[in-house]
This record gives structure tokens, sequence and C-alpha cells, in this order.
């Protein structure tokens, strides 16, 4: 019995529980998600709910560096049972979706490598050290993605790392105090010396503040540089899937934008869309990706 031909009732208690946590969780990318056709959306909540279980296990702070790497590791095992014999509703849920859209398991096991990044504080001595961070959390995401989506090949994979960049990017600058409050600061740390600047003095930044702020706006220009080049995605995907990528990077570039409004200043309260917005987004993403296939 092939995983896709499983146990229906697994894989579809894994469907509800997986689009609990995108519901809860996905608060920028839920709305997206919703203009996928159903196959695809189970499918595209299946790795969510993977990627965010990583996530939440690097992040946890009831639990020590040792016992958060132990855990990790107990996630990459159960890999084993997505590709063979799933027997948890999620197992049988992602199973699904590598089954049915061709997903390698080498993305899955990159993405718990890059979380695992996460269980030290983080800091990251030039771009190209930054760039393999977001690959390995991000990029190898949108590499699953665009799979689920329906388009594969090298150029399909190289735009979707580099969308992945932009996005990860965005969180960066979004989360700047949140991050150096757990230790974390990621962004390139031969720049901030060519800047003149440490850690400290970006985080106090306040718009208009000289070095600080020019030093925020290279990284800003570097994720808005990065959504430019990875708006050539949206034609080698098919028409169907279009909305839901156009969402995805329209939303994130409406977060690069008002953080730019402030020029990127860390606030201790995290940026968020409101619903409205969201929503509005998602209209242009409809008309701009199914109908114009543009951004």
């Amino acid at each position: 019995m092939s995983l896709v031909d499983g146990d229906g009732r697994l894989v579809a208690e894994g469907h509800r529980e997986c689009a609990r946590v995108a519901r809860t969780a996905a608060r920028t990318f839920y709305v997206a998600f919703c203009l996928l056709p159903p196959r695809r959306r189970h499918a595209i909540h299946a790795v969510y709910a993977f990627s965010r279980a990583a996530d939440d296990i690097a992040d946890d702070p009831g639990f020590s560096a040792t016992e958060r790497r132990y855990r990790l590791d107990v996630l990459r095992d159960e890999l084993s049972a997505v590709y063979s014999d799933p027997v948890t509703p999620r197992q049988a849920a992602l199973a699904e979706a590598v089954g049915l859209f061709a997903i390698p398991r080498r993305l899955l096991d990159t993405l718990v490598d890059g979380v695992a990044m996460d269980i030290e504080p983080r800091r990251h001595a030039d771009l190209a050290a930054l760039r393999d961070y977001c690959h390995a959390v991000a990029g190898v995401v949108g590499q699953m993605c665009v799979r689920i989506f329906g388009a594969a090949g090298p150029e399909a994979d190289a735009l979707a790392d580099e969308l992945g960049f932009a996005l990860q990017m965005t969180n960066i600058l979004r989360d700047l105090a949140e991050d150096a409050a757990c230790g974390r600061f990621y962004l390139p740390q031969d720049e901030l010396a060519a800047h003149d600047l440490d850690e400290a003095a970006v985080l106090a930044a306040v718009p208009g503040d000289g070095p600080a702020t020019r030093y925020l706006a290279l990284q800003a220009g570097r994720a808005a540089a990065a959504f430019d080049a990875a708006s050539a995605l949206l034609p080698l995907v098919p028409r169907g899937s279009r909305p839901c990528l156009a969402g995805i990077a329209l939303l994130y570039r409406t977060l690069l934008e008002r953080l730019r409004e402030r020029d990127c200043a860390p606030q201790p309260a995290r940026l968020r869309l409101d619903t409205r917005t969201k929503l509005a987004v998602a209209g242009r993403a409809v008309v701009g990706g199914a109908v114009t296939g543009r951004l």
C-alpha cells in the first residue's frame, strides 16, 4: 500500500490537525494558504505544521539546549516513518504530501538542521553565512512549496530559495528586539563593523538614526531586491497555485514596506498586518497572480 493510499481516516485527521496548526500559528501565511485548491492546501498545511513543530522545539525555553537537540533528533527520526509507515495523523498528512508532490527527504532534514542552529545564540560573520542560514530555515521550505504548487527544476528551486531569503530577512528585521532577548542577532557582523556599529547601537536605533538606520536600510534593500528577483518564479507555477504564491510574497513585501517606513527601527512589539490588510493583499494576489502572472 502506498503512502498516498494509506489509512484514509488517519490522513483525514492529519489534515484537520495540520489545518489547526496553520490557522493558529501561520498568522501571515494562512490567508494565502486558503487560496490553494484543497489537495495542495492540505499538503502545504502538513509542511507548515512540521516546520512549526521543529521551530517550537528550538525556541522552547522550558528545555535545556541538550534536551532541545534530543527532541529535534526525535523529530528527524520520525521522518523515517513519514517516508515508510506513518503511524500518527500528522505523519500521515505529511506522508501524503511528500508522496503526491515528490518532496525529497533531504529538504526536511536540512530544515531540521537549520532550526537546530537557533538552539545556541546566533551570529553570522558575513552575508554568505547569513544566506546559508536562510537557505536552511526558509529556502528549503520554499523549495518544498514550489513542488506543492506544481513547479520543479533547478530554476524554480533557485528562485524559491531567493524568495525564502526575502521572507526570512523580513522576519529578521521585524523581530530584531525579540531575537536579541533570546541572544540572537542574525545580521552580518562584518557589515556591522564597517558601519562602525555594535549590536546595542542597532537595537537602540530610532527612525532617522544615522549609521544604525543606514545599516538596517542596507539589509532591507537586500530583502527588497530578493523579492524582485523571486518574482520570476510566478510564471513557472501553474495558474491554480499562483494566487497563493503571489499572496505569500505580497503579504511579506507589505510587512517589509511597513518596516522601511519606520527605518526598520527595532520595536518591542512585533509588527503585524491586520485582517483587513491581509484580505486586501489576498485580493491583489488573486488578480495579480492568476490573471496577470505578476506580483
